[in-house]
């Protein structure tokens, strides 16, 4: 063998040895920081963070040995642009990948006390949700939701002159609060949760129904309350666009239950003849506020109603609704609908009596 062929032999051999420790020291410094650590490490990710700054915070926080080839494993995998900001729990286990993965699927760590607002839940209700998990004074939050200009620094779109309370903009969700949070950033957590919801389309199809926000809400919250079913939420919309639009009373039962302190089980006729600005059987229009925190279905029922000339509906046992245009045909389903309740319990009555035997 000649001098060239060894020395070309000695190059092969020392570029291969060169390109497997290279490919060693890129494979350990995108594994994990610490594969034999269990710490778990919380970090949090600002909205609007560069691939650059991600990098240095998971740098500092030892989760990561190199940040230029991070940078190239987001690079390479071309999810810059889909890692979500948050808070993420991290161990030092993790690979490069594994967290890439994490910060992509948004899979943030909520800590703190659980708190679900369910939907049509008024603000009365979540006072007391939130009060009995130790999170702020009722006497606090009831005065910040009569007061929404608290809030006009945050959240302009509560600028709006009709809107004289924050009932119907505290969305309904599940949250992660701790007990000194503030009442203030507590109302504050959901006003921000609907202004996501209610997005720049929706802002439109509120603009193009001549509108102000304050009575999207206000409908919707009744449609959050009469519906049972999600098909009916249109439906129920368009009675009610039909009766505004002749000037006759909505007569909705929900605004009654709104007058009480704790919901009644059946809405009396006394009841109707209650003087009272939430009374919408004795008031035309909308009542003065939204009488419960709507969900987006809702939300989009009120800004997309059907098309109907119904004026009327009443409930039928499956849950759904019975419509009508006219009032002779309401008070047949009025009827279909008592006797096949009466039957119902009639039935119920006769198991239960058995079952005690």
């Amino acid at each position: 063998m000649s001098l060239k062929e060894n020395k070309l032999k000695v190059i092969g051999i020392t570029s291969i040895i060169l390109v497997i420790l290279i490919g060693a020291f890129v494979f350990y410094e995108i594994g994990p920081y610490n594969k034999s650590s269990k710490k778990d490490i919380i970090v949090d990710i600002p909205s609007g963070s560069t691939v650059n700054s991600i990098s240095d915070i998971l740098y500092e926080n030892k989760l990561i040995k190199n940040k230029t080839l991070f940078k190239i494993v987001v690079k390479l995998s071309n999810d810059a642009q889909s890692i979500k900001a948050g808070k993420y729990l991290i161990n030092q286990t993790y690979s490069n990948k594994d967290i890439l993965e994490l910060l992509v699927s948004g899979k943030v760590y909520n800590d703190g006390i659980k708190v679900t607002i369910p939907e049509g839940s008024t603000s009365k209700e979540i006072i007391n949700t939130l009060v009995k998990n130790n999170i702020g004074d009722k006497a606090i939050y009831e005065e910040l939701i009569k007061n929404p200009s608290k809030f006009y620094e945050k959240f302009s779109f509560l600028k709006e002159d009709d809107i004289i309370s924050l009932e119907g903009f505290l969305y309904p969700d599940t949250y992660y609060f701790k007990e000194e949070d503030s009442e203030e950033k507590v109302l504050s957590d959901m006003l921000l949760r609907f202004k996501k919801e209610y997005t720049d389309t929706l802002v439109k199809r509120q603009k193009e129904l001549n509108m102000t926000l304050q009575e999207v809400i206000n409908l919707s919250s009744i449609i959050e309350k009469e519906a049972v079913l999600d098909e009916d939420r249109a439906l129920i919309a368009s009675v009610f666009y039909n009766r505004l639009d002749i000037g006759m009373p909505l007569q909705s039962d929900a605004t009654i239950q709104y007058i009480f302190d704790e919901r009644k089980q059946i809405v009396t006729y006394a009841d109707l003849k209650i003087d009272s600005p939430y009374n919408t059987y004795l008031n035309k229009g909308l009542p003065p506020t939204p009488i419960a925190n709507p969900g987006i279905k809702s939300i989009k029922a009120a800004l997309y109603p059907e098309k109907t000339d119904y004026l009327y509906f009443v409930a039928k046992i499956d849950g759904g609704n019975n419509y009508s245009t006219n009032y002779e045909d309401h008070l047949k389903y009025e009827k279909e609908y008592k006797d096949a309740r009466d039957k119902l319990k009639e039935e119920q009555n006769k198991n239960t009596s058995t079952n005690e035997k």
